[in-house]
């Protein structure tokens, strides 16, 4: 088979035994000799029953406690189930059944990472991370949501859905992990000799809390403090670093709000209060010493992103009104970008229940509902917010007693938590976790100084009741638009951009999750708080959330840009965002067409012109007929960008000339930041901070280019010259070359875009890895940044509501988590391989029958069907 070849499978047994296996999930830290000693080589009991594990029977009757009645599994050649039950319970206990089968050391070593409890695998190593997220306090917040379920399941009918079905799915992981042998064991578990723990619904609340973590939880106050100390410039600062950047194509430009009698509060049932008058003080800035501030920066950033989801920070959506569409019906299409790893972090599924859901696409591996797909009525997908929700307050300590703070004219306690992380070795690390009235004190991890006691408190809305798994389920069952609404008034984290469509031809975007209003200060820094009037006082109202429905302009998109004007808002929202170039290219693409297909769709989905190449290039190409030189060599070059089309292909020099040419254009332009990326060269920091944290964003660098009216052109390093901006677009277009033909050589065949862009996935605990190659795209429609690229679209999704059976999926790898199963990386050739006639990536066929007799009669062939599971109850 094509995937075997592509697939290094060799497991490298004996540079195992000699050394640590490297666990990128659990962030490069080595482990120790293989717990599993020299017994997992043994040819019976070891590893290599794995394999013999994979010789299933076509047909598999299973009896067991747990099933209310018959439940059919049909999984189908991609490796794909499809679940057919009599009960929602019965389709959630053979889904959990399912990811614990296909996908259960993912599992395990995610919900280790988010209690803070790796060094039970790892040892010592893994300290700082198991110190970092029980002081974020992820499993303790899972513990307040699971008690608030449990105390409203008897008056509330959706809270009571949620925890019937959660404890289904529950029962479904935990049957297979009883009925475990040698040969169903996965291989990662053999090798670290870990017996995995049974599940529990607070395992499912705590991977909401690690979700809600990965997209929301982040420290830019505290690097945006960093950026204003160190460049000491009120005005650069201003100038180069807005909130709100030039250009935009704002998501939602015709607001829709829903009636407040209808949704009072705001998502999730939190508090409004429409009654204040908020006002955002941008001089409250607190002070933080200079020493902690760079020592947290530097142990926290590493550590906090172990998915990556912050660096790779984006995914796109989009909802066609049948107007638009040749059908005339609504399409939807979703790519959700995140890194891609093998297994993939997502599991296609389909549940069917009759009267109830009919329900397919993909879920999170331990986690109940469909986060993204279709059912019968409805189609939905999702890109992240990209709100900042979390602030850190600094309290002033008493300096007499450092376990007490100043809040509402007293010193009162901090609260303390004392925690025992316990290592795979017997030893016990004890350490305190410290509490305000604001959040855990996140200093808490570096070494407390005498002259700086700990103060830095995280508040953040993640670690609040979260009712988000009541939303999802909901949204499954959904059979119109006003389900939509009450499905995601849930939803309060974390922040998502909901694009919707529905049979009846509607279609619709809600910038959905709690986003809180503040008083006092303005959310870009850290801020000391004395009393309540100063912190996130209320929240924004459901009903007045940034909304669409059914715009004029006859679709809605999204690509985690900003989401509306502020201009034309009541409520400041604040960043970070992205820069905005997916989302200007979706909207140009969509307003090209009215007889949109779905291999439009398709093409958009694989889009890889560069916005940033087209609005600069032009403009140093005009530099260079003005100022450039008799140089032959740059001329060459000069040809190649005249005849590109802005398309990031693989097979052309153009775009290779192009990165280079925006990394030196940015360092020639604003060289007065040197010394900043100077220092992070020197620190940790490096390795997670990309430039843009130091140099601004490209919107900001386009718009002086096109403007031409910067004092930043004028290079401060020459006095006696005062360059123009075309003497640094020139200056930058022959540095560049002269980087090439150092880094390339002077064959410019070298230069070949495809030599240079890549893409492989790698295993999780670094087994194996699934071989890719060349790729397309940067910072476009599809996308694919750096040089090897290591994120992306980890579905696509393109759904057409005329028939949803014609609809179309693909993700990056494959459905099981075995390395040794042809379901590890089937469907990678499938995302990976551009066809050039159709001018998209290739997509798996969807088989959405609602019964087994349907699926049956279409298998006409024997081919749609790989295996059937029956379940039955326990008699």
């Amino acid at each position: 088979m094509v995937s075997a070849m592509r697939r290094k499978k060799g497991m490298n047994l004996a540079l195992s035994l000699i050394g640590p296996v490297t666990m990128i999930v659990l962030l490069i830290m080595p482990i120790g000799p293989l717990a599993g000693g020299l017994g997992i080589l043994q040819p019976v009991g070891g590893i290599f029953d794995v394999g013999r594990g994979l010789n299933e029977a076509p047909v598999e009757t299973i009896r067991l406690e747990g099933p209310r009645e018959e439940i059919t599994v049909l999984i189908d050649h991609y490796g794909v189930p499809h679940i057919y039950a009599q009960s929602s319970e019965d389709a959630y206990f053979a889904l959990g059944y399912m990811h614990a089968k296909d996908r259960l050391f993912q599992m395990v070593m995610q919900k280790h990472l988010a209690a803070g409890r790796l060094s039970e695998f790892v040892g010592p190593a893994g300290s700082n991370s198991d110190k970092i997220y029980r002081t974020i306090g992820l499993e303790r917040t899972a513990q307040r949501t699971l008690d608030w379920f449990l105390a409203n399941a008897d008056t509330d009918p959706d809270v009571d859905y949620a925890l019937r079905v959660m404890d289904a799915q529950v029962e479904g992981i935990n049957a297979f992990m009883k009925s475990i042998t040698s040969e169903t064991r996965p291989v990662e578990l053999h090798l670290l000799g870990i017996n995995p723990e049974p599940w529990s619904k607070l395992d499912m609340f705590l991977g909401a809390s690690f979700i809600t973590w990965s997209l929301t939880g982040d420290f830019d106050d505290l690097e945006r403090l960093w950026l204003k100390e160190n460049i000491d410039n009120e005005t650069m600062l201003q100038q180069l670093y807005p909130d709100v950047m030039p250009y935009q194509s704002y998501i939602v430009k015709e607001q829709t709000n829903l009636s407040l009698s209808d949704y009072p509060d705001a998502p999730g049932g939190y508090p409004v209060n429409l009654s204040l008058s908020p006002q955002s003080v941008s001089e409250n800035i607190a002070n933080v010493e200079k020493k902690k501030l760079e020592n947290l920066l530097e142990q926290l950033l590493p550590v906090v992103d172990p998915l990556g989801l912050k660096k790779t920070f984006g995914s796109n959506n989009w909802a066609v009104s049948g107007s638009r569409t040749v059908t005339g019906s609504p399409m939807l299409c979703n790519d959700a970008h995140m890194p891609i790893v093998a297994p993939n972090l997502v599991y296609e599924a389909h549940l069917s229940v009759p009267g109830v859901m009919n329900v397919m696409g993909v879920t999170l591996p331990g986690m109940p509902s469909v986060e993204a797909g279709f059912n019968d009525h409805i189609a939905w997908g999702f890109t992240n917010g990209g709100l900042d929700v979390l602030d850190i307050f600094v309290e002033q300590v008493n300096p007499d007693n450092s376990s007490e703070y100043f809040y509402n004219g007293e010193y009162r306690p901090f609260e303390i938590i004392d925690e025992t992380i316990r290592t795979n070795g017997g030893t016990e690390i004890h350490f305190e976790v410290k509490k305000s009235v604001h959040g855990p004190l996140i200093d808490s991890i570096i070494s407390e100084e005498p002259s700086s006691p700990m103060c830095l408190a995280m508040n953040w809305t993640g670690n609040s009741v979260s009712h988000l798994i009541i939303a999802a389920t909901k949204l499954n069952k959904a059979q119109n638009i006003n389900d939509y609404y009450d499905s995601i008034y849930w939803w309060d984290n974390p922040v998502f951009n909901f694009a919707y469509a529905d049979e009846l031809g509607n279609i619709a975007m809600t910038v959905c999750g709690r986003i809180p209003i503040r008083n006092g200060y303005n959310g870009m820094y850290p801020v000391t708080a004395l009393n309540d009037s100063v912190g996130m006082v209320s929240n924004v109202p459901y009903a007045f959330l940034p909304r669409e429905v059914n715009p004029s302009r006859g679709y809605v998109s999204s690509a985690n840009q900003r989401s509306i004007d502020p201009n034309q808002y009541g409520y400041p929202l604040v960043g970070p965002y992205v820069d905005g170039y997916r989302g200007r290219r979706i909207n140009e693409f969509l307003e090209l067409d009215d007889e949109i297909t779905m291999e439009d769709l398709m093409r958009l989905q694989a889009d890889v012109i560069e916005i940033r190449a087209r609005r600069i290039v032009p403009e140093v190409l005009s530099a260079w007929e003005n100022l450039g030189t008799q140089n032959t060599t740059v001329e060459m070059v000069v040809d190649w960008l005249r005849d590109w089309d802005y398309e990031m292909d693989t097979d052309l020099k153009a775009p290779t000339i192009w990165m280079h040419l925006y990394d030196v254009i940015r360092t020639e332009t604003f060289e007065e930041l040197q010394h900043l990326e100077d220092q992070l060269d020197s620190s940790n920091r490096k390795s997670v901070s990309l430039p843009s944290k130091v140099y601004p964003r490209a919107p900001i660098l386009e718009q002086l280019i096109l403007e031409n009216n910067s004092a930043y052109f004028d290079d401060s390093r020459t006095v006696d010259l005062k360059e123009t901006r075309n003497h640094i677009l020139v200056r930058a277009l022959e540095l560049a070359v002269d980087e090439m033909h150092l880094l390339y050589g002077l064959d410019t065949s070298n230069w070949t875009y495809g030599i240079h862009h890549t893409v492989n996935v790698e295993h999780l605990a670094g087994l194996t890895r699934i071989e890719g190659g060349p790729i397309r795209g940067q910072h476009t429609v599809f996308p694919a940044y750096g040089w090897e690229m290591s994120s992306g679209p980890v579905l696509r999704h393109v759904i057409d509501l005329e028939n949803p059976g014609n609809s179309r999926n693909v993700i990056p790898g494959g459905q099981s988590g075995n390395p040794f199963s042809n379901h590890f990386d089937d469907l990678f050739q499938l995302w990976y391989e551009f066809d050039e006639e159709s001018g998209h990536y290739r997509y798996q066929d969807i088989y959405y029958y609602s019964n087994v007799t349907s699926f049956e009669a279409a298998n006409t062939e024997g081919t749609l069907i790989e295996r059937r599971i029956i379940f039955h109850p326990q008699t």
